[in-house]
């Protein structure tokens, strides 16, 4: 699954393209305008962006010198989509766009330049580069993350979980972005011993059923229903903790 940006001032056809691509399970961001779009990238980093060259304000052309002025954002896959004609697409591509597609455009036509280019790209990593296997991602988280038997110790108390996951945070290893790697209804701590130490992947609800202790059904019922352990507990979280990652 990626994050794929779709930018065009036409609402209709942001919520076809939402359609066809959320379909094929990536996430749609849409923005309305090239500023709008430049707000988001300010902050985030898609794996993708589908852009519209002709626009009010500020047109799609403008926008892609923007993008690839910035470093972060240089590799990031480019399609411009537009019904202006070929010559603009030659523009495009001499100012970084990766592929060109004239509307009208079917689904089929889409899905093919969507997948052909993430595939070719890999996975987009925090700063911006990218890995071409997961293999090459787990690399990079374990060198992010301490040695196996300290995460787990780490991972068992409240507030050493809460500073390690600050940590992750803060060099760009969101939850959300380890999600988008192996979308899936697995615990984060499942997750990132899978990306970083190789484990295998246990739902959550295995890895949940290992607490017989009938003191901590309710406990259990809540960590099922947020989809982790709450990061804010007590010493019956804790405890929880200690049994759930034995």
């Amino acid at each position: 699954m990626a994050r794929i940006l779709v930018v065009d001032d036409d609402p209709s056809l942001r919520y076809l393209l939402e359609v066809v691509l959320s379909g094929d399970g990536h996430q749609v961001v849409q923005a309305e305008t090239a500023r709008e779009a430049l707000e988001y990238l300010r902050k985030e980093t898609p794996d993708l962006i589908v852009l519209d060259v002709v626009m009010p304000g500020m047109d799609g052309l403008t926008l892609l010198g923007r993008i690839r002025a910035v470093r972060r954002l240089a590799k990031v896959p480019v399609i411009l989509f537009t019904g202006g004609g070929r010559e603009l697409g030659e523009v495009g591509k001499a100012l970084g766009a990766d592929l060109f597609l004239e509307k009208p455009v079917t689904g089929r036509r889409l899905r093919q330049a969507v997948e052909g280019l993430l595939s070719r790209e890999g996975f987009l990593l925090p700063g911006g580069e990218r890995a071409a296997s997961l293999e090459e991602v787990r690399v990079r988280l374990a060198q992010a993350l301490p040695e196996e038997a300290r995460f787990k110790a780490l991972w068992r108390r409240t507030q050493s979980r809460r500073a390690l996951l600050h940590n992750l945070t803060a060099k760009g290893w969101t939850e959300a972005f380890l999600r988008r790697l192996l979308p899936g209804n697995y615990d984060l701590y499942d997750l990132l011993g899978h990306l970083a130490y190789g484990w295998p992947l246990l739902p959550i609800e295995v890895r949940a059923s290992r607490v017989q202790d009938p003191r901590f059904a309710e406990a259990v019922k809540a960590y099922l229903k947020a989809g982790r352990l709450p990061l804010e507990g007590n010493g019956l979280v804790e405890e929880l903790a200690s049994l759930l990652y034995a």
